[in-house]
């Protein structure tokens, strides 16, 4: 059997094996709900997606999903750029290190729910608090998993270019980076998740739309099966945006993937 051949048979399993963990999860939903036996308090499958085609026929629901997906977006982009920046400063300049990583230790163990009442304080209620609560729980994935990657530079590499006559500026562009560029997008592919779990919880206390917003809002009506909607919504559009970022990630920057299997 070709490699090609077998490479297409893999991604057919592959996708089977996919399919056939989703029919199982439904399954087991189902069967849990019909065990309930009170569609207010766990709705059915077919009760959920039946209140998610409600959602997305409304253009007002829909807008709801498109502002959540914007304050990711955003607030992952920003997180990123800020992660690896400090990251590169303490992995690369010692009196950076012995002021910045206590700090940062010392940050990302505070979770990122923690600082919702605290920044609508200070930035208020709406955008700038729910964006700043997405970079916060962006920016310390990206940061550690960027210490690792420099962390794992090979030093022969470093020292046969500096024989060479290598300046510190093209070291750190043609061998640190490109040696710490898979660490740091596997911190951006983890923060992606981050970032819908604590948009959700900050629109939930602090937003007045949104996805997050939609389903505590449910609540009042006592309206599970579109609180259900909403989780599945949310579940999909992470799941797309996962999808999404691992390919063009190892596509655009295949080089520095060579010999690695994508996901």
């Amino acid at each position: 059997m070709s490699r090609t051949a077998a490479a297409r048979r893999w991604r057919w399993q592959r996708l089977g094996l996919n399919v056939l963990a989703v029919l199982v999860a439904v399954a087991a939903w189902h069967v849990a709900a019909l065990w309930k036996d009170n569609l207010l308090v766990f709705p059915t499958p077919g009760t959920s997606l039946s209140a998610l085609g409600d959602v997305l026929s409304e253009a007002d629901q829909r807008h709801q999903l498109i502002i959540t997906l914007r304050r990711v977006v955003v607030g992952f982009a920003l997180g990123s750029a800020l992660g690896v920046v400090i990251g590169s400063l303490i992995g690369s300049v010692r009196s950076v290190a012995l002021t910045l990583e206590p700090v940062v230790h010392f940050l990302r163990s505070v979770t990122p729910v923690a600082w919702i009442v605290p920044a609508t304080i200070w930035l208020g209620v709406g955008e700038g608090s729910l964006r700043f609560i997405v970079v916060y729980a962006t920016v310390f994935p990206v940061t550690i998993n960027t210490l690792a990657g420099l962390a794992q530079v090979p030093v022969n590499k470093v020292r046969m270019a500096r024989t060479f006559g290598a300046s510190r500026l093209r070291i750190y562009r043609s061998i640190i980076i490109p040696s710490a560029v898979p660490y740091i997008v596997t911190g951006m592919r983890l923060s992606l998740g981050y970032s819908f779990m604590s948009v959700v919880a900050a629109e939930m206390v602090a937003g007045r739309d949104g996805i997050g917003y939609l389903i505590y809002n449910s609540r009042i009506f006592f309206d599970t099966a579109t609180m259900f909607a909403g989780i599945l919504l949310l579940g999909a559009a992470g799941l797309v945006f996962d999808k999404i970022f691992s390919v063009a990630a190892h596509r655009g920057l295949a080089r520095f993937y060579a010999g690695q299997v994508n996901t």
